[in-house]
């Protein structure tokens, strides 16, 4: 079992061309797998190749990745300015002699400095991504398995609660399969006390009374309610113990079992049945607020 949420970093160094790429992934819940990718603007179709090494360990949250690139000098690909200084002064002489024409004022100041060095900064230093393709894939690769580690480890911590929670849970639908059984046989006790009071002696094979019994007896039936809850049960269980990722199929089972346990509720006269559910729902509740947070 995973978690949704985790960090995760790798680096790996080109040997040709002495580029450093830096891959930094952290992950947050998501209902479907949605990446936001932080690379050079250059890099066309990186985009994509990126998202499919994602799927590869990924399958569902919002996952952030921030991929910077740096030489052996420490010229980074996201910041600082790279500037040939004879376009700039090319571009200065312009800009003077176009004021001049015009009769505009011209003075050289650190806004317009800058203003022209980045219009004149150059696409990149960079090579094309294809060129270091292996180094970044190695690089990401290694983010992601940093990434996926910590989520395994928040994971295993998610399955101790689960069990513990389900385990109430299986010990709270007990507990409701065993006054099930008592429901009708308690039912006809209290309604042969509630006739001897009014002074109404019936004979325990009277038909109106056996119709009435009979009556209640399929109105209070849970047999079917318990039968689908002990399978739902089972289910959960063998998902919390799956690798795979099934957090939406847990999600949607703790919804039918939420389900089960209304009707239970609904159906009950017994107030220890009722009881017993109010306790499995609360169990239940803490169950998919964890839920949330499996892949």
């Amino acid at each position: 079992m995973h978690s949704m949420t985790g960090y995760g970093r790798g680096t790996a160094t080109d040997s040709k061309t002495g580029l450093t790429a830096t891959f930094e992934l952290s992950a947050v819940n998501r209902k479907s797998l949605d990446a936001n990718i932080n690379a050079p603007r250059e890099w066309a179709g990186f985009e994509q190749t990126c998202q499919a090494w994602l799927r590869e360990g990924v399958q569902r949250g919002r996952i952030n990745i921030h991929l910077k690139v740096e030489s052996n000098q420490g010229a980074n690909s996201d910041s600082g300015l790279n500037w040939d200084e004879a376009s700039l002064d090319a571009g200065i002489q312009q800009l003077r002699q176009y004021a001049e024409k015009n009769n505009f004022p011209f003075e050289v100041n650190s806004d317009l400095l800058l203003n022209l060095a980045k219009t004149l900064k150059k696409d990149s230093a960079l090579p094309s991504w294809k060129a270091i393709e292996s180094t970044l894939e190695a690089a990401f690769k290694t983010a992601l398995d940093d990434l996926n580690s910590m989520r395994r480890e928040e994971g295993a911590a998610l399955a101790k609660d689960l069990l513990q929670q389900l385990k109430e849970l299986e010990a709270q639908c007990q507990v409701i399969a065993n006054h099930a059984k008592q429901t009708v046989e308690q039912y006809r006790d209290t309604l042969l006390q509630r006739l001897k009071k009014l002074g109404l002696e019936l004979d325990l094979e009277d038909e109106r009374l056996l119709k009435e019994i009979a009556f209640f007896a399929d109105r209070s039936d849970i047999s079917e309610e318990l039968t689908r809850l002990e399978a739902h049960l089972a289910q959960l269980r063998s998902f919390i113990d799956s690798n795979e990722a099934l957090g939406r199929k847990m999600d949607f089972l703790c919804q039918e079992i939420n389900r089960e346990l209304n009707t239970t509720g609904s159906k009950s006269t017994s107030i220890e049945i009722t009881r017993a559910v109010l306790e499995g729902k609360n169990a239940l509740e803490r169950i998919r607020e964890q839920v949330q947070n499996v892949e």
